[in-house]
């Protein structure tokens, strides 16, 4: 008797204990799960369970997964969560003004490192140094002395010759147009100018200085001693005269020059002395043999010296009961604008 109620108290106990353990296993179950009994699902699920279903088999909200499972996939998404969308951070780019200052930086920085030392080498080389400078155009300016205003030397190294600047320093002398330089390899140096064609001489000031005018109508040298003056002169530009009008003036002078450079026999360039304009603008006209004035005005330069030159071809023809050129005391071109009036001299 007291044996069977020993055996009765000790399966009890065994029995207490296994389900005490069974409690722990259950609730160190769902730590690792992650189900809390207070939730309706988990209950659910664990009733589910006991019927011989697994969660798998149900479409539920909450399917039990292991603590190992969620470490491995991580921050990843269920099928059932719905991912917020992430904000993007907005790219970070130079400023404009950064930008161009590191560009300069690093343009200033290689061009020192790389230049200067290379300025240094040229200078060491004894190698592409000028020996030969040949220079074509010359017709007035003596090649020497514009090869010693442009301040080029033999022995100048090739490879720091600038051409362009070569080429400004000419074309400041003032009977250079324009100049080309080539850099002839491996020690040759080509130079090529184009001079201002004189065709006219301005009278400066009081008329003591002169300056040549091209065909252009541009002052670009003053007279030297020695140099040839056999061109027309044009007086009257005086130092009162406004610097507008009396570049409309010379324009005038240059177009009737122009024109007489045709060298119709009646009317040659040679045979024009002076074009002198008075202080209202008034071209008057002086030739070489004959002494007298021919008043051309200020406008119609073209069609009156055509018609000049039909005037003197008829007093050049001299006939009798008509006034030759000898007796021609003026001529006025401005007199009608299809007339032109000739004057003759009163004898005795």
């Amino acid at each position: 008797m007291r044996t069977s109620c020993f055996l009765l108290q000790f399966f009890r106990s065994k029995a207490l204990t296994r389900i005490n353990m069974n409690a722990v296993a259950e609730k160190i179950k769902n730590l690792f799960t992650g189900k809390k009994n207070k939730r309706q699902g988990a209950v659910f699920s664990q009733r589910v369970q006991k019927s011989g279903y697994k969660t798998s088999h149900l479409e539920t909200d909450v399917r039990g997964k292991s603590f190992w499972q969620k470490w491995k996939r991580g921050s990843k998404t269920s099928p059932q969560q719905t991912a917020l969308p992430r904000k993007e951070e907005p790219k970070k780019f130079l400023s404009p003004l950064r930008l161009a200052l590191f560009s300069l930086l690093v343009l200033v920085g290689g061009y020192s490192l790389l230049v200067g030392p290379m300025h240094s080498f040229y200078d060491e080389l004894r190698y592409f140094r000028i020996a030969d400078i040949e220079i074509s155009g010359c017709r007035t300016v003596n090649s020497e002395d514009l090869r010693k205003f442009a301040a080029i030397t033999y022995e100048m190294n090739m490879l720091k010759l600038e051409p362009k600047g070569i080429e400004n320093r000419l074309m400041q002398h003032p009977w250079v147009k324009s100049a080309e330089v080539k850099r002839i390899w491996p020690d040759g140096l080509e130079i090529s100018i184009l001079e201002y064609r004189p065709h006219a001489l301005l009278a400066l000031g009081n008329g003591k200085q002169f300056s040549y005018v091209s065909s252009c109508g541009v002052a670009f040298a003053p007279l030297g001693k020695g140099q040839e003056l056999d061109f027309p002169v044009i007086t009257g530009l005086g130092v009162n005269i406004p610097e507008e009008e009396k570049n409309e003036m010379l324009a005038a002078a240059n177009r009737f020059l122009r024109l007489a450079e045709r060298n119709n026999p009646n009317l040659p360039a040679q045979n024009i002395s002076e074009i002198h304009f008075t202080e209202t603008g008034e071209m008057i006209l002086y030739l070489v043999e004959h002494p007298f004035p021919i008043y051309f005005g200020q406008d119609d330069i073209k069609r009156k010296y055509l018609q000049l030159r039909r005037v003197l071809e008829v007093l050049y023809r001299k006939r009798k009961g008509r006034a030759g050129i000898e007796e021609v005391a003026y001529i006025r071109m401005d007199y009608q604008l299809d007339k032109v009036l000739v004057a003759r001299n009163r004898k005795g």
